[in-house]
């Protein structure tokens, strides 16, 4: 082989400079891209962190929980409550939990992990209003323009419920209106069971005492003259945010 061909075999200088240049070229590239990806998806994991939490506090009706507000019959005063053992726990009428039944939140390993965004920082709560979780986001400083709210208003706990009652008549041997009746709606102030009687139509619950969460309901009822009384009873999950539920109770 000639000297030639074997300095032919070979890159020269210039060739290696040239191909480090565009390796760092297209790196300088690629580095700002990355980023925005690592962002995106640290992004995409914060919100659904914020819902885990959000279903926590407020309960899921899809699952039947009825979350920390339901339970407590308020919103946590800091996040550590959602993980944090209270005093008190009991069980109501139909078999409804009163006080602190946590951990609501599955932490895997991690048990402070919840308190923290996908950047590390820590959650402000309740910020900006009752029940709202704010990430600071990816500049890990308040403010910016890419802070994280969840929800996107302020938390209303408060809900009502209507029932309508149907009442069976032994002397007709049908479902009728029942013309007086007692219903009773149960509900937690603080972990303890308090319970809240209408005696007269239309039987719908509201105000400050209605709180989101699963709740029991009791009635009893004389459909008509010489009937024999009856009773009846079921749990429902009120929504918060003042949306109504529905409740048909058949009485026996």
């Amino acid at each position: 082989m000639s000297r030639r061909a074997a300095r032919s075999s070979g890159f020269s200088l210039i060739e290696v400079i040239v191909v480090i240049a565009v390796i760092s070229i297209l790196a300088s590239m690629a580095v700002p891209y990355a980023v925005q990806v690592i962002d995106q998806s640290r992004t995409d994991a914060t919100r659904k962190e914020m819902e885990a939490i959000q279903k926590a506090i407020l309960g899921d009706p899809a699952l039947g929980t009825a979350g920390f507000v339901g339970d407590m019959g308020r919103l946590p005063t800091n996040l550590g409550q959602l993980n944090t053992t209270l005093p008190g726990q009991s069980t109501g009428t139909l078999g409804v939990k009163m006080g602190w039944w946590g951990p609501y939140i599955n932490t895997g390993f991690d048990a402070q992990g919840y308190l923290n965004d996908a950047w590390g920082t820590p959650y402000r709560y309740p910020s900006p209003g009752a029940g709202q979780l704010t990430s600071d986001g990816p500049d890990r400083n308040p403010g910016g323009g890419d802070d994280i709210v969840y929800p996107p208003s302020a938390v209303d706990i408060r809900g009502s419920l209507l029932v309508n009652l149907h009442a069976w008549d032994s002397t007709s041997s049908v479902y009728v209106p029942c013309p007086s009746a007692t219903v009773t709606f149960y509900y937690s102030n603080n972990g303890i069971e308090v319970p809240v009687p209408l005696g007269a139509p239309p039987y719908t619950f509201s105000g400050a005492p209605i709180r989101s969460g699963l709740h029991a309901v009791r009635a009893t009822c004389t459909p008509s003259l010489g009937a024999s009384l009856v009773t009846g009873g079921a749990v429902v999950f009120v929504p918060g945010n003042n949306q109504q539920a529905k409740l048909d109770l058949y009485l026996r």
